[in-house]
């Protein structure tokens, strides 16, 4: 299980906000069950008040992910797209970490096409031809 940090700046984070953006993220978790702990952060710039700004950062041992959308003043779109950016880096996180495992007697499968020509090889390294 996971903790969940929402804090919005200037912008009002009220509990539809924190149900919608708990339900997306709990969608992370089926990709990576070793999450500990997601911040997001609601933001509008002073200047740029049609303009939202989502941003996320998820906590994994040993790595970190961050993420960033920009949207005009839609929460949804905004944080699917969020979601979205965040599924692909821990797909990627996923592929690099777990899917290779070393075992001690491994050993390296030679072909049989590959095993006749390092005979032919090493009869020719014999005979001093290379």
């Amino acid at each position: 299980m996971y903790t969940l940090n929402i804090s919005g700046h200037h912008v009002q984070s009220g509990e539809e906000v924190q149900e919608l953006v708990k339900e997306r993220m709990d969608r992370l978790t089926r990709i990576n069950d070793q999450i500990t702990s997601i911040k997001v952060i609601l933001n509008t710039e002073k200047h740029d008040i049609h303009e939202l700004i989502v941003e996320a950062s998820v906590h994994i041992p040993g790595h970190d992910l961050f993420a960033t959308v920009r949207t005009d003043k839609q929460l949804k779109p905004a944080v699917d797209l969020l979601v979205g950016k965040l599924e692909k880096q821990l797909v990627k996180y996923k592929t690099k970490h777990t899917g290779r495992q070393h075992q001690i007697n491994a050993q390296d499968l030679e072909s049989s096409v590959e095993r006749e020509e390092q005979a032919e090889f090493n009869e020719l390294v014999e005979r001093e031809v290379l």
